[in-house]
């Protein structure tokens, strides 16, 4: 049709025919005609956003078991699993030629092991000791096989959930937080995620106190032990931490998050780290409870990551905008903490006037006496408070008459390069500048 329609455009000898314009207008109408035929009636509306009421009123932890009908409609209902979305296109032509298995779907089967998960998980905690364990341990079993019987679904979701919580109560703490891991991986935008960051930041936690007081080799293999990795306990600590960051970074606990790594880093005598995470907290959740104390933290770290005159003064500046800030933005509890406040700031102002005064005794070491009268003057008007003053003072007497800069001793050299010509042309404007 659309073929035909093209060829009939024009005629043997390129010339337009005569019916195109109402041909035109007749197949625009029709199409008109039949778009709006598809569009929703009135009555279909109301249906619609029923629909959609009730299923975000649901509540799939307690529907899915056992409250559902087995209606192939509702079934066939998913959430927007990982797994589901990845296998399409190419996954299904393998599927369809044998290649690929298709995903388990025994709705009733997983409803059915869901419930004995639950009552399992139920007896689970009135029992203690090692008992207790061993059958948190066979819930976790059992929620594994109803989400697996299930794929991409309600019920897949929180049987992952509740695994991940039986083994996080049975204390097989390293398989809770992968297990957290994968109902993070395959279902993002879960419900639980508030919750999830908790648990994980309780693993990791324990983590890096139980590593702090048991230092281990790195070459030493747990394997007796369910509730820790199997060796770098401190790593792993660190890992589910910034995994915690970026999964769920607007989470309630990420920025508690970050402040435990960034105090791991400082434990550890990683001052720059240390800054950048502190940092990070200060920039990213400017209204936490802890932002106070990252900044306070933050400071003292790039004092401690600066590494002398010859190097970068920006660990300087920046401790020294962050002490002003406290007292601007935080004045009660910079009150608390005054005495080492105003420590840290005379600790700036005295290694900036060591700069000054390196940069000074450098330039006067080469016999660019004006240079160096220019930093010593600085330390002078800028740096009074600081013992470099005084010694600036002494200098500037002993260079007073000596000439601004070191005598030219290949003056044959600068006349055969013309290197006394000053080829900065915006000096010529200043200088006509200066004389009108």
């Amino acid at each position: 049709m659309v073929s035909r329609r093209r060829d009939g455009l024009a005629g043997h000898d390129g010339a337009p025919r005569r019916g195109l314009p109402h041909t035109f207008l007749g197949a625009c109408l029709l199409l008109v005609v039949v778009g709006c035929s598809g569009l929703p009636r009135k009555n279909d509306v109301p249906e619609y956003t029923a629909l959609r009421e009730s299923v975000e009123a649901s509540s799939p932890a307690v529907t899915l078991a056992s409250d559902q009908p087995d209606d192939d409609a509702v079934a066939d209902q998913r959430l927007e699993g990982r797994s589901a979305e990845e296998a399409s296109g190419a996954s299904n032509v393998l599927a369809r030629i044998g290649l690929k298995k298709e995903p388990r779907k025994d709705i009733r089967q997983a409803r059915e092991l869901y419930a004995q998960a639950e009552q399992l998980f139920a007896a689970a905690k009135e029992l203690t000791g090692e008992a207790r364990k061993q059958r948190f341990r066979e819930a976790a079993r059992q929620f594994d096989r109803a989400a697996a019987n299930w794929r991409s679904s309600a019920l897949e979701q929180d049987a992952l959930m509740m695994a991940a919580e039986s083994l996080f109560f049975a204390e097989d703490y390293y398989d809770a937080e992968q297990k957290y891991a994968q109902l993070l991986k395959e279902y993002p935008r879960n419900p639980y995620l508030d919750h999830i960051d908790s648990r994980r930041f309780e693993i990791a936690d324990y983590w890096l106190r139980v590593g702090h007081a048991e230092r281990k080799p790195f070459t030493l293999v747990n394997l007796t032990d369910d509730r820790f990795p199997w060796n770098d306990l401190d790593g792993h600590g660190k890992r589910v931490l910034e995994k915690l960051r970026l999964d769920n970074p607007t989470g309630k606990v990420s920025d508690d998050a970050t402040m435990r790594l960034a105090m791991e880093l400082y434990d550890s005598g990683k001052w720059e780290e240390a800054a950048e995470a502190f940092s990070d907290l200060r920039i990213s959740y400017p209204d936490s409870e802890h932002l106070f104390n990252a900044m306070f933290l933050e400071t003292m770290c790039r004092l401690q990551s600066y590494q002398g005159p010859r190097y970068s003064s920006e660990p300087l500046t920046q401790a020294q905008d962050l002490i002003k800030r406290l007292f601007r933005q935080f004045p009660e509890q910079a009150k608390n903490r005054e005495q080492e406040l105003k420590e840290a700031y005379v600790k700036t102002r005295y290694l900036m006037a060591e700069r000054i005064w390196t940069q000074a005794q450098y330039r006067r070491a080469r016999q660019e006496n004006g240079s160096a009268r220019f930093h010593y003057q600085r330390l002078i008007e800028q740096y009074r408070d600081t013992p470099f003053a005084e010694q600036a003072q002494e200098q500037l007497a002993a260079i007073q008459d000596a000439p601004a800069d070191p005598p030219q001793r290949f003056k044959a050299l600068v006349w055969l390069f013309q290197a006394e010509v000053d080829d900065r042309p915006w000096r010529e404007k200043e200088t006509a500048g200066d004389g009108s």
